[in-house]
């Protein structure tokens, strides 16, 4: 009789201590209708709203609107629309600047790297030649000063004989300069539109490279200019100085650190996502193999949807952000454990732009809205 009772006693302090446990739940389970819709009118879904919320939006009175988003300097946010570029506080969501910029028949929008935004308008292009393009180059400055570089003449690379489908190759280095390939050379312009200079040939040993083997041309913040040709490159400073030349058979002999992989996880590790197979890995650097892998589950697939890499981003925590094709957001930390989604679930294919301002600040563009999530203060 005596165990009897103690047999009760135990079942009922097991019943009692499992009553008054906490269940933890999926974070992603905890959503929030936001203010924001789809193109079908439904809500968009913010999934784990115990820990994010959105902090500011932006939604176009026009269902056909889309933004493209590019980071400047000081916290702001460049949004090109069809018809304007708007300069946003990151933080606030409040519009330091907004001018006209034509985006329908754009030719090329680029970022500078001091946070300069160039855009070419196609419509305003003269066809000098079949390798020589003359066009207008509009100039934003960070502070919203806009000017107008006049008769830039872009040397064309064209893929097939009716010039359909051409490139060219320009770049904004980071004191303000616009570095361009025209057809005398490749050329500094300031912001004045007066030449800084010109440089018509670089030389590699034994050898000339030849300005039509560009394959394309960047600039970074740290004051170069980086020229990549067919089987070679070319590093410049801001003076147009050759800072060094190397064939490829050389950097490839170079032995690769992690500070010169892109896309890393912070923590040995590197991202790739597979458009293809609708999955995103995290591989380790030295060993190459999975430390985790990411996928759409067997519904989303039925579904069609599937992940949209040019949306991919990382922050300085490790963080990745990247979209699907329905607009919707997917946000995990650096171990593989999601940090939130943003379900958009769009009937049209939705392409969505992700701008990581900071590990707690994210700004989304997504059909005719800008959606800024940030995570809670604790």
């Amino acid at each position: 009789m005596r165990k009897g009772i103690i047999r009760l006693g135990l079942i009922s302090l097991i019943l009692l201590c499992t009553m008054g446990a906490t269940v933890v739940k999926n974070p992603l389970e905890v959503t929030q209708k936001l203010y924001v819709k789809n193109d079908q009118g439904n809500n968009i879904i913010l999934k784990n709203a115990t820990e994010y919320e959105m902090k500011w939006f932006i939604t176009d009175k026009s269902p056909f609107q889309q933004y493209n988003l590019y980071r400047g300097p000081d916290g702001l946010i460049y949004a090109q629309s069809f018809e304007e570029i708007i300069a946003i506080n990151a933080n606030s969501g409040k519009f330091s600047w907004r001018l006209p910029s034509d985006w329908q028949g754009n030719l090329g929008s680029m970022l500078g790297a001091d946070g300069t935004y160039y855009n070419l308008n196609y419509d305003d292009v003269k066809h000098l030649s079949s390798t020589v393009y003359q066009a207008d180059v509009m100039r934003f400055s960070s502070s919203g000063e806009a000017t107008t570089m006049k008769n830039i003449k872009l040397q064309i690379k064209t893929f097939f004989e009716d010039g359909a489908l051409f490139d060219f190759y320009h770049a904004g280095d980071s004191k303000g300069n616009y570095i361009v390939l025209t057809d005398k050379g490749l050329q500094s312009i300031g912001k004045d539109g007066s030449t800084n200079w010109l440089l018509t040939t670089i030389s590699l040993k034994d050898r000339t490279l030849d300005f039509n083997d560009i394959g394309a041309l960047n600039a970074d913040s740290n004051g170069h200019v980086i020229v990549d040709f067919t089987d070679a490159q070319a590093i410049l400073d801001t003076s147009g100085n050759i800072i060094r030349v190397e064939d490829y058979s050389e950097i490839k002999a170079k032995p690769v650190n992690y500070s010169d992989v892109g896309d890393k996880d912070g923590h040995g590790g590197y991202y790739i996502l597979n458009d293809r197979t609708n999955t995103l890995q995290d591989l380790d650097f030295k060993t190459r193999k999975p430390k985790w892998s990411y996928s759409l589950n067997q519904y989303e697939k039925a579904a069609g949807i599937g992940f949209f890499s040019r949306s991919f981003a990382t922050d300085i925590k490790g963080n990745v952000y990247f979209g699907a094709n329905n607009g919707n957001v997917y946000s995990l930390d650096y171990t593989g454990k999601p940090r939130f989604t943003l379900s958009v679930g769009s009937r049209s294919l939705s392409y969505p732009d992700i701008l990581s301002v900071n590990d707690n600040l994210t700004v989304i563009s997504v059909n005719n809205n800008i959606i800024c999530l940030q995570k809670k203060s604790k």
